[in-house]
């Protein structure tokens, strides 16, 4: 018997299907290669906007114990810069089995909030109070909004692939949400808050969306059973707003938040609320207790015109 090692076989690249969201017949011929086509050219409820034609699909298809899903808007490639080719190749290294797979850019949006609620109620005035109120509804812990996120287990614009385990329970809590805000309870303070319209640049569109984008971060939050492979947010591009400009304060911020939530180091958190503070613009919050988490600060909502008065995130 030789006593030479049988080689290792080359390790099999996880089955995905990214399904590109189509609005026009132009988005749905210039799909990427490799992205299916998810025909939403009948755009049946656009104040639902990605929502809708993801729930349709999900509704109406039996997902695969093996294969996981993707729904993608067209501005994938041009927020991400990534390609089927490049996701394979990423899945192809790094994934392990996790139920979650981000490509979420915009590490600066990331890394100078404290989390994805935060970052929300700065560029659209009422999501920290909306997502608030949500928890709530569901029983959950409120302080779940005030919890340090970072670029590990932040996911931005609906951009990742998740098995059906993850699609299910996504489903399930988008369709409570979804539920409240078609009631058409006016007495509803939540109905109100998520039906109501919100800056998005130049627009006004409804909070819904906002806090439906935020629904896997939620999960992710709530739900530690589910586990999650980041493609590096540090290589994707960042926002178009001024915040851009600090990549190493972004590092520095995303960095330090990993370590608090390791080791609730109260010089990691004060550090990162410092950095932050500077870059943002607004003034120093009170510093967080040892073995506490940091203050609320739906107060920087009031200061997103100082980066930008034309976002769209």
């Amino acid at each position: 018997m030789s006593d030479q090692q049988t080689p290792p076989l080359p390790r099999k690249t996880q089955g995905f299907r990214a399904l590109q969201i189509g609005y026009s017949p132009q988005t749905l011929a210039e799909r990427p290669a490799g992205f299916e086509a998810l025909d939403n050219l009948a755009n049946e409820r656009p104040d639902w906007r990605e929502y809708w034609p993801m729930r349709q699909y999900l509704l109406n298809n039996e997902l695969d114990e093996d294969t996981l899903y993707g729904f993608f808007s067209p501005k994938f490639p041009l927020k991400t810069g990534l390609s089927r080719a490049d996701m394979e190749r990423f899945m192809a290294a790094r994934y392990k089995g996790e139920d979650l797979v981000s490509f979420s850019p915009f590490w600066d949006l990331n890394s100078f909030f404290i989390n994805v609620f935060e970052q929300g109620d700065f560029f659209h005035e009422g999501i920290q109070a909306a997502c608030r109120a949500f928890v709530k509804r569901l029983g959950w812990p409120e302080a779940l909004i005030d919890t340090v996120m970072h670029s590990r287990n932040s996911v931005f614009c609906n951009y990742f692939l998740a098995n059906k385990k993850f699609w299910t329970r996504w489903l399930a809590l988008g369709e409570q949400l979804f539920a409240i805000a078609e009631s058409g309870d006016e007495n509803d303070e939540l109905t109100r808050l998520l039906n109501a319209n919100c800056r998005y640049g130049p627009e006004q569109i409804p909070r819904k969306i906002f806090v439906m984008e935020r629904l896997a971060s939620l999960l992710l939050l709530v739900d530690s059973e589910l586990k999650t492979c980041a493609y590096d947010m540090f290589r994707l591009p960042p926002s178009a707003t001024p915040l851009n400009q600090f990549f190493y304060e972004a590092a520095s911020c995303d960095a330090l938040k990993q370590v608090w939530m390791q080791s609730a180091s109260p010089a990691c958190i004060a550090s990162f609320m410092h950095t932050r503070n500077k870059v943002l613009g607004i003034n120093p919050l009170e510093p967080a207790t040892s073995g506490s988490q940091p203050p609320a600060t739906a107060c920087v909502g009031r200061d997103a015109h100082k980066i930008t008065s034309t976002l769209t995130v």
